[in-house]
C-alpha cells in the first residue's frame, strides 16, 4: 500500500484546485478532499442563486455538499477511481474508468455527479 507523503498530497490539491475552475458553470462551487491512509475522499459543494436579490446581486447560497468519489494513491501520477452509490451508502468501480490522474478521475466522476 502506497502512502501519499505531504508533498504528493500538497501537489495533488494543486492540481485539483487548477482543475476544479472548469466546473464552476456547472453549479460545483468547490471541491473538498479528506485523506486517510491512502486514500483521498472527493466532495462537492454546489452552490445555486436564489430568490430575486440572490439571483439580482450575484449572491449564492450553498444548496449541498455531496459526496462523489474515492481515489485510491497509486503514484502521484496514477490514482484508482471508485465512485460513490447513494443507494447502497458505498463506494463501487466506475463503469467505464478504472485508473488515471487526478484530473483523468475527476473528469470521470463529472461524467456521472456534474
Amino acid at each position: 500500500m502506497n502512502i501519499p507523503s505531504e508533498n504528493d498530497k500538497q501537489m495533488t490539491l494543486n492540481r485539483l484546485n487548477r482543475h476544479k475552475k472548469k466546473f464552476s458553470r456547472k453549479g460545483i462551487s468547490d471541491i473538498r478532499v479528506r485523506w486517510k491512509g491512502n486514500y483521498m475522499f472527493v466532495d462537492i459543494v454546489k452552490e445555486e442563486k436564489s430568490g430575486m436579490f440572490g439571483k439580482f446581486l450575484g449572491n449564492k447560497t450553498v444548496r449541498g455538499v455531496g459526496k462523489v468519489a474515492r481515489l485510491e494513491f497509486l503514484s502521484p501520477n496514477k490514482w484508482k477511481l471508485l465512485i460513490y452509490k447513494v443507494d447502497v451508502n458505498k463506494y463501487a468501480p466506475h463503469p467505464n474508468f478504472k485508473e488515471g490522474t487526478v484530473e483523468q478521475c475527476l473528469d470521470a466522476t463529472a461524467e456521472i455527479f456534474f
